[in-house]
């Protein structure tokens, strides 16, 4: 049986099984990843269908990531217990169902409830893949395995937005959800041949259960109250109760982690500066990467009014230039100190963040898409190093649990990026929208003007009078939220620039005070 050689050392195992792991894996990764963005595109969309707002909306992406942020935790202990080749092909029959859920609900929350556990298996699947294919290969050959993991983590969400779009074109937003679902299907039958079932003689770990549950306890209570502040006002007591919840978990969290024997965050490690830092910036490259994925294809959608294909193909560019950048940024790494490349990552994104926030409607393809280039560039030097740096700055016994931790603040700030973003945007168009609506009065010649021109054309389309002043207001009031739209994804842009000059002041304290000791 050919699984009986992955349990072997690494040299013993024959060229063909080693590569058909690989593309198990690879091609898992990349469907799972793609899958993380693939809805984006489609935010309008689903908007339009169930009537809700970007607040709302954001939890379509920020489900996928905190539950995925959640999963991780899980994954490699269910890895231990049960073995790689049955976990894994039984988190892909739960992506299986949870895509068929999200891309047949009737109701937004299924749509929600089915990207989380997408979300929940792609978090448990991924670093399951990764440790399958290091022990494949030997130690000399792993760092080639974590380069060509990171082009399929970093590809698939670059690529979702216009595999998406082209699913819209062609069908609707609902197949969106079914685009990843052949590959994930023949990865799966392949990880029944090719993964080792359980070891019996490995060492057996235990989970912190509660510290999981306090954790997952913190992201649902403080991403629905966030998510819900706009809706049900902040001083709501759904919203207050939430956020205390979230808050309390946290409290406690820390707490927990500190007296517990097997922690599944080790907080002491925090106490160390650089790695405390480093654990600022993998959250800040979370939130920016993931942040830009949906905030980009749905400005281009809202302002711009892109079809879903034409929104995918803007971003197509960056995302491969981004994966272009990836091995090289790895192979800079190791060369230069991991501050420079961070630095230097996080002011290109910055810039390309700052540019966009002087686009509008008449942004050309060509324009828009050079600046998302720039961004990805930038992003694309920042993965390696932000491990890096993280790994140097933690205790070699503790490598393991320091790059989980890593791990789990990029994710996390994927989560909570998407989420402020979305709240950001709906509360300045909120704002846009009540301080342009007040200077519509007769009083204004510019709204007079627009007035008058719409209802000659309406009269010269022969429709009747009684109903050519409402619908000129209609098209008034139209016009009125798409300015306030615009402008407040140009406030975005520019808040979410601030955060990447912060990650630039973060990245250049790695130099000093904190280059040396601790």
């Amino acid at each position: 049986m050919p699984t009986s050689n992955v349990g072997a050392a690494p040299a013993t195992i024959g060229f063909a099984h080693r590569w058909l792991v690989v593309t198990t894996c690879l091609s898992s990764s990349l469907a799972l990843a793609l899958s993380g963005t693939i809805t984006n595109v489609a935010v309008p969309d689903i908007m339009g269908t169930f009537g809700v707002g970007q607040d709302q909306a954001q939890w379509m992406a920020t489900a996928f990531f905190a539950a995925m942020t959640a999963g991780m935790l899980l994954s490699d202990w269910l890895t231990r217990t049960f073995g790689a080749r049955h976990v894994f092909v039984a988190m892909m029959l739960l992506f299986f169902v949870a895509s068929v859920a999200g891309g047949t609900a009737q109701t937004y929350l299924v749509v929600v409830l089915g990207r989380a556990a997408q979300g929940l298996a792609a978090g448990i699947i991924l670093p399951l893949t990764m440790m399958a294919m290091f022990a494949v290969f030997p130690p000399n050959r792993r760092a080639m395995v974590a380069g060509l993991f990171g082009i399929s983590f970093v590809l698939g969400p670059g690529l979702g937005p216009w595999f998406g779009g082209i699913a819209i074109d062609i069908f609707d937003w609902r197949f969106t959800f079914y685009v990843a679902l052949p590959v994930a299907f023949c990865s799966m039958m392949l990880a029944t041949i090719v993964l080792p079932a359980r070891d019996r003689d490995g060492v057996r770990t235990h989970l912190d259960w509660f510290g999981f549950l306090l954790v997952a306890t913190f992201l649902t209570a403080t991403l629905t109250g966030l998510s819900n502040g706009q809706l049900k006002g902040w001083n709501s007591n759904f919203v207050m109760s939430s956020l205390g919840l979230g808050l309390g978990s946290a409290i406690i969290f820390v707490i927990w982690e500190l007296i517990v024997d097997d922690p599944i965050f080790d907080v002491r490690l925090l106490t160390r500066p650089r790695f405390a830092i480093a654990n600022l910036i993998s959250f800040l490259f979370g939130a920016t990467l993931f942040g830009s994925f949906y905030l980009q294809p749905v400005f281009v959608q809202l302002v711009q009014n892109y079809t879903p294909l034409r929104a995918g193909l803007v971003l197509v560019p960056g995302g491969l230039i981004m994966g272009l950048v990836l091995p090289l940024a790895g192979r800079t790494s190791d060369l230069v100190p991991p501050y420079l490349p961070l630095a230097i990552g996080f002011l290109m994104f910055t810039v390309s963040l700052w540019l966009m926030g002087y686009a509008d409607p008449n942004t050309a393809f060509i324009t828009f898409a050079a600046i998302v280039g720039l961004g990805r560039i930038g992003q694309g030097m920042l993965f390696p190093p932000v491990t890096a740096v993280g790994l140097q700055a933690a205790p070699a016994a503790q490598m393991g649990t320091a790059n989980g931790m890593l791990n789990f603040t990029r994710q996390m700030g994927g989560a909570f990026g998407i989420n402020l973003l979305a709240i950001f945007i709906e509360r300045r168009t909120a704002v846009y929208s009540e301080i342009l609506a007040s200077t519509q009065t007769e009083a204004n010649s510019a709204t007079g003007g627009l007035l008058d021109s719409v209802r000659e054309m309406l009269a010269a389309a022969n429709l009747p009078e009684t109903i050519e002043g409402p619908l000129a207001t209609l098209y008034l009031g139209r016009i009125v939220a798409a300015q306030a739209t615009a402008l407040a994804f140009q406030d975005t842009f520019f808040v979410f620039a601030i955060v990447g000059l912060l990650a630039v002041a973060l990245s250049l304290a790695l130099w000093t005070p904190f280059r040396r000791g601790r």
